[in-house]
């Protein structure tokens, strides 16, 4: 598996409430996180690192020392008790300090194999396949502006432009209980798994996200042209980028 992960602070905020995470060596699985934190002042920050170190965690030791053929039955129980793991924790720290007080953080999280991705999330972060085919969004935004989108309320442009675009409806840590939505799906040698925050999304269109994943260049080239886009269109969010390429093996790639 080749891979690639960065994360950038922007050009407004003050604050980079991005986290992510990258276990490479529990073959046959590789476990990556993504997620955006939101709150007061440093409680993102500290709800998205908690979410991406509890979750990991947990992965880590569900699927340590087990074979591809004793996990992949429980793939999906792995991932959403991860998940509610990490909800737990935030809810928790929240409610031990009036400074943390409602904090809470998107997360995307997934297990990968050479045949398989499981995917689980809640927010808006988003994962991504792309292939030669081009891409397709594995995630739906539990959005404010998604919910009135699907609703036939807001056209596409409408979204792009709708002042409330940042409000969730759904989000991890914030409620004692929380639903998280779950993606199965194969994928083949050559195919990329993208893990964005909406620092990316915002500001540049799934169609341009397939354009350059598709130009030559190694993963790291192209999440990098990927964050120079979003700061050429202004930089107004955190940016964070992971990619994970199916080489049909494992391969050591490069994180910054």
């Amino acid at each position: 598996m080749e891979y690639a992960a960065k994360s950038h602070i922007g050009l407004v905020r003050q604050i980079n409430e991005d986290e992510f995470a990258l276990h490479m060596d529990l073959d046959p699985y590789q476990v990556v996180l993504v997620a955006d934190g939101m709150g007061g002042h440093l409680a993102g920050e500290i709800a998205s690192s908690i979410a991406v170190e509890v979750a990991g965690q947990e992965l880590r030791q569900k699927l340590s020392g087990k074979t591809e053929e004793e996990a992949e039955p429980e793939l999906s129980d792995y991932i959403v008790e991860s998940i509610l793991r990490a909800n737990e924790e935030i809810y928790q720290r929240g409610r031990s300090s009036s400074g943390y007080a409602g904090m809470g953080t998107t997360i995307v999280a997934s297990i990968v194999s050479p045949r398989s991705i499981t995917l689980g999330y809640i927010g808006d972060s988003r994962g991504y396949l792309v292939t030669p085919k081009g891409i397709t969004q594995l995630t739906d935004d539990h959005s404010l502006v998604n919910e009135l989108y699907k609703n036939g309320q807001l056209t596409e442009e409408e979204v792009n432009a709708h002042p409330q675009k940042n409000i969730l409806t759904r989000a991890l840590g914030t409620d004692m209980q929380v639903e998280v939505d779950l993606i199965r799906t194969t994928w083949q040698e050559g195919d990329i798994l993208l893990l964005c925050t909406d620092g990316l999304t915002n500001l540049v269109s799934n169609g341009e996200i397939a354009e350059v994943m598709s130009q030559p260049g190694s993963l790291d080239d192209k999440i990098n042209r990927l964050i120079d886009r979003a700061l050429e269109e202004g930089g107004n969010d955190n940016i964070t980028v992971v990619a994970l390429q199916n080489t049909g093996k494992r391969k050591r790639g490069e994180t910054q």
